[in-house]
């Protein structure tokens, strides 16, 4: 190793070329390198819908649902299967399990076996769907109409077509890959019956049907044996009003027929929807932007961004408004901005602190380590394919100070030779050579202390496996940079850096501070025991405090950007009225946009979970610029909307809910009930309701119930059947088409599929007598009336059914009051100790747990928990091989307690009671930064004292204070590269800053206990190493 760092120390071209090298190669890889908002990454669940138009909820889960789930029983590798069994629609979200040995299998086993399953033939065929983070929407563009609060035909028609020209013209941008749309209805063309001039001409519904599908024909014929090998293909297509009314659905051999325009009214029209979706207090529609793969999300907001611009300058007369929502690109520049100006300041402070501590030229090497560091970084992410993302350049910022330690260390040995008399290429050498021991192994142990977050399991784990490669990359930078480049560089001829004398103090001038310290650390070694007693005690007194004070929430300060409003109206109000009713309070959330409000949607009718409610029931989500942009958070808005919605009239609720980063329900309590038996899964949600609304700390609680909906059965009786001769297939085709609808065909328009429906008019669906009266043809051409031969039953039946591995499931809503000192967690083992049994006991079957928030917390808890004694243990093996010795590594180990008592200490001091998932990533950082102090004094200590010193207390002494300057420089550079992002000096952001404050007062406070516990804990190990020695006869030098 020596060699090496003799031939770059004195070849200054090769470490040039190398160093500038890097920079232009960086340069290069940062064109090349996407910029995302997230890591990429692929969910381990996967979406599977299937339809069945017309359905009941119960006869979807019957007929839809079960047989799949039936298929799935057989797949290995599925965690866990939740099922929505909705009207007309059946959703599976499919968790597969991480640990499967073959995921890909795994997706392709659950894709046969769902088109395995037996299914009614009117069943779509199913869909799949699986999450990657490369097809997020990057952005959301919204659409309504200036004054059209609720849309007719004509003015969905013109809206409509104005977002479809929207959506042709964006897809062809080459940085889009997709769209979705929200409120878009697809178009139909409706057929409607009259059922009185059926009656009067002799058709059934089901003669009818097949009529109109008979004589809409497009049939390739062959080709004929001419020259042209001409096409002949036979043509008679029914694609619009005219050529609809035109058809002749009855005729005699007179030549007097009966058209289809004298006995139905065709018209086009809009799919129904059971739901309203409103923007800014209109209805509209909401566009989801995706970005393709192979751009980045700054260039792809850019593009669309720029598009919309000019799309409403086109439209500006039109009456047409688009608003920008849900804008992703924002925490990537935010976060850009944030290492950009916080990384500037914090490099002005590392220089400053080795301008004062070393000479102006040690300095300025060793600050070039970070932009070094960096752009081999940059590099290195290129290589293996990875993006500019939140979670890299947290990663970033969390190494920013680390990386030069390495480099201050060797300089700072350098100089110290320099002083000491030997010639510069012999310092420069020997310095390095004889430090190149401890830097590797504080490079390792720092590497060691990230390296957990590889195996953190869950969705958070998908994360922060990004964070380890970046900082093990700069650290290799940095071992690379201090140990080839730097030595050459402090070798530099002095011409230049004289001119900058006067910028920097002599770095001699710490030396007489070092005999100081020298001198009270002999004291404190010959009161070792009383010093051992109180650091001892803090530990402890930090230990309590931990304890009793200090809870665990996953995100704590994660202040988000929404708010979401549920909104109860009047029992029986049906979804138009419910949207003129909120009218009020969108108006005054809306007056609030010069305070920060972006957007306000509004859906009626739609549940959390994307499932049907009463129309009585709105959710309206509020989008409010980033917390840097506004000064009211979003506690202040809350606050003030309660205060001011109570003077809203005609509504009977509303709950106004912040928004939680990481979790879609916005509520930190999510208690799940699982149970077949729908009576008793109704009780013991009612009881669990019961105990969370008599309990002090708890508020927003609710059930998740669904729409009831009215359902008639049609019971058919089989031996009227046939004593009508008439066939079941007859009687339930006129059934779907009078109640739903028959699709007969689908026609192209343009840009569009329209489907072709024949059904009645919605007057003759109110009143049941109608269908009682329904004639339906027999096979004998006959016709007998529907309530012949079925018989109606009433039932009140969910709209939709919730299911987790193959159990019906009810969830229960809850939050925290403001100002409670409890946790979710708490709360839930709370309710598991003292709530759940009792229910358990007179509902055995029911299943009850805990989901959301609470269950990701405990997941990364236990993470946690594993990932600390993991780094423990191996850099406790790396420093036994490093030192040959099972005594010492554990006198350096012996600095962690101690270190995380300062971080206790620092988030107690900042009256951060609760501190969360990436305060405890910092601390794990901080285990690796602070074992490095200590290694620098240990192999200090185990070098140059030997076993036969006389007067061992001062020679400790001694030897630890020319280990002062690096450890105090480290530890300061360290501090000022990450407390400019702790405290937001240029940007703040609470995942940082949590992050940065737990690590860099964290190992301040460590380093303060190092520079003296360090020594007194040494002293004991020397004289109980020394007392073996004598007694043993062995000195030293024969170990």
């Amino acid at each position: 190793m020596k060699s090496i760092i003799t031939y770059f120390t004195k070849n200054h071209l090769v470490s040039n070329i190398l160093f500038v090298g890097v920079f232009l190669m960086a340069i290069f890889a940062w064109n090349q390198i996407g910029k995302e908002e997230m890591p990429e990454f692929e969910s381990n669940w996967m979406r599977v819908s299937a339809s069945y138009p017309g359905a009941a909820a119960e006869d979807v889960e019957l007929f839809v649902t079960k047989p799949i789930e039936d298929e799935l029983k057989e797949v290995t590798g599925i965690e866990e299967i939740y099922t929505t069994s909705s009207t007309g629609s059946s959703s599976f979200r499919i968790v597969i399990d991480e640990d499967s040995a073959n995921y890909s299998e795994v997706v392709q086993n659950i894709k046969d076996a769902t088109l395995r399953a037996s299914l009614p033939r009117e069943v779509d065929t199913p869909t799949f769907r699986q999450f990657k983070s490369t097809e997020k929407a990057i952005i959301d563009v919204g659409f309504y109409l200036e004054g059209e609060r609720a849309l007719d035909y004509a003015a969905r028609k013109k809206l409509q077509s104005m977002v479809l020209n929207f959506e042709n013209q964006i897809k062809s941008l080459g940085v889009v890959s997709g769209i979705d749309k929200k409120g878009y209805d697809d178009p139909e063309l409706h057929i409607l019956i009259d059922p009185d001039k059926l009656n009067e001409n002799d058709l059934s519904i089901d003669r009818l049907v097949s009529i109109i599908r008979n004589n809409h024909i497009r049939v390739p014929l062959g080709t004929l044996e001419d020259k042209d090998q001409s096409k002949v293909t036979a043509i008679h297509e029914l694609e619009d009003k005219e050529s609809l009314d035109s058809l002749f659905v009855v005729g005699n051999y007179g030549g007097k027929g009966v058209r289809l325009g004298e006995i139905a009214h065709v018209e086009p029209q809009f799919k129904k929807s059971t739901t309203i979706r409103k923007l800014q207090g209109h209805e509209g529609i909401v566009i989801n932007v995706k970005k393709k793969f192979s751009t980045d999300i700054l260039t792809a907001q850019e593009n669309v961004v720029k598009f919309v611009e000019e799309f409403k300058k086109t439209h500006s007369e039109s009456g047409l408004r688009v608003v920008l929502m849900d804008d992703e690109s924002y925490d990537v520049k935010n976060r850009l901005s944030i290492v950009a100006s916080n990384g500037i300041i914090g490099f002005i402070l590392i220089f400053l602190v080795l301008f004062v501590f070393l000479d102006f030229k040690s300095g300025l090497w060793v600050g070039m380590g970070i932009p070094f560091t960096l752009a081999f970084a940059i590099i290195s992410m290129t290589l293996v394919g990875y993006t500019i993302n939140n979670m890299t350049l947290a990663a970033v910022i969390i190494v920013m100070g680390i990386v030069v330690d390495d480099a201050i260390v060797v300089a700072e040995n350098i100089s110290r030779k320099r002083y000491l008399g030997e010639s510069p290429i012999d310092a420069a050498v020997n310095g390095t050579h004889q430090i190149i021991t401890p830097v590797f192994g504080s490079i390792l142990t720092t590497c060691v202390a990230f390296v957990p977050l590889l195996f953190f399991e869950g969705f958070f784990g998908k994360f922060v496996e990004y964070i380890p490669f970046v900082i093990i990359s700069m650290l290799v930078a940095s071992l690379l940079e201090s140990t080839t480049i730097l030595p050459s560089h402090l070798l530099e001829r002095k011409s230049f850096f004289s001119r900058f004398k006067f910028l920097s103090f002599n770095s001699s001038w710490f030396f007489k501070y070092e005999e100081k310290f020298s001198v009270l650390l002999e004291k404190c070694l010959r009161w070792r025991a009383a010093v051992l007693l109180v650091a001892v005690l803090l530990s402890g007194i930090s230990g309590y405090l931990f304890k009793t004070k200090m809870k665990f929430v996953m995100f704590p300060r994660e202040e988000g950007k929404e708010v979401h409003i549920k909104v109860i109206g009047p029992k029986g109000a049906n979804r138009f009225e419910m949207s003129k009713l909120i009218e009020p309070l969108e108006e005054m959330i809306l007056r609030d946009k010069k305070d920060g409000v972006v957007a306000v949607q509004s859906t009626i009718g739609e549940s959390r979970r994307g499932s049907g409610v009463l129309e009585n029931q709105a959710s309206v989500n509020v989008e409010l610029v980033n917390k840097d942009d506004r000064e009211l958070g979003l506690n202040d808005f809350i606050e003030r909307w309660e205060k001011e919605s109570q003077e809203i009239k005609g509504l009977t609720k509303i709950n106004f809910l912040k928004s939680r980063w990481g979790r879609s329900s916005g509520s930190a309590l999510e208690i799940q009930v699982q149970e077949n038996n729908d009576k008793n899964r109704d009780e013991v949600t009612k009881l669990i309701e019961k105990y969370m609304l008599e309990d002090e700390s708890l508020k927003d609680v609710e059930i998740e119930k669904p729409l009831n909906r009215r359902e008639y059965n049609f019971k058919i009786n089989q031996e009227r059947l046939v004593r009508f001769n008439l066939s079941p297939e007859n009687i339930t085709t006129s059934l779907r088409s009078f109640v739903e609808g028959a699709i007969l065909y689908t026609i192209s328009k343009g840009d569009e599929d329209v489907e072709v429906r024949l059904t009645v008019d919605d007057k003759n669906k109110f009143d049941l007598s109608n269908l009682r009266e329904l004639k339906i043809e027999n096979n004998s051409g006959g016709f007998i009336t529907l309530d012949k031969v079925v018989s109606i039953e009433e039932y009140m039946k969910p709209a939709n059914i919730q299911r987790k591995d193959y159990k019906r499931t009810t969830i229960v809503y809850g939050n925290i009051k403001d100002g409670v000192a409890i946790t979710p967690v708490e709360v839930a083992e709370k309710y598991e100790a003292k709530v759940f049994p009792k229910i358990i006991k007179d509902y055995p079957s029911s299943v009850i747990t805990f989901i959301g928030e609470v269950k990701d917390t405990r997941e990364s808890g236990g993470d946690f928990v594993i990932s600390l004694i993991m780094v423990i243990g191996v850099i406790y093996i790396i420093l036994v091989i490093m030192f040959n010795s099972l005594g010492a590594p554990l006198l350096i180990m012996a600095i962690v307690p101690f270190g995380l008592s300062g971080v206790v200490y620092a988030l107690l001091a900042h009256g951060m009671y609760v501190y969360g998932f990436f305060a405890a990533v910092g601390a794990l950082g901080m285990i690796g930064v602070v074992v490095n102090d200590a290694i620098i004094m240990i192999s200090k200590l185990e070098e140059d004292i030997s076993t036969m010193e006389e007067n061992s207390l001062a020679k400790i002494a001694s030897v630890s204070s020319t280990r002062l300057r690096p450890i105090v420089v480290t530890t300061l550079t360290t501090v000022a590269g990450v407390l400019p992002t702790a405290y937001g000096i240029a940007g703040y952001d609470s995942m940082l800053a949590e992050m940065m404050l737990s690590m860099g007062w964290g190992l301040l406070l460590a380093t303060i206990v190092t520079l003296f516990l360090i020594p007194c804990l040494y002293s004991y190990f020397f004289s109980v190493r020394l007392f073996i020695l004598k007694k043993t006869h062995i000195h030293l030098e024969d170990e």
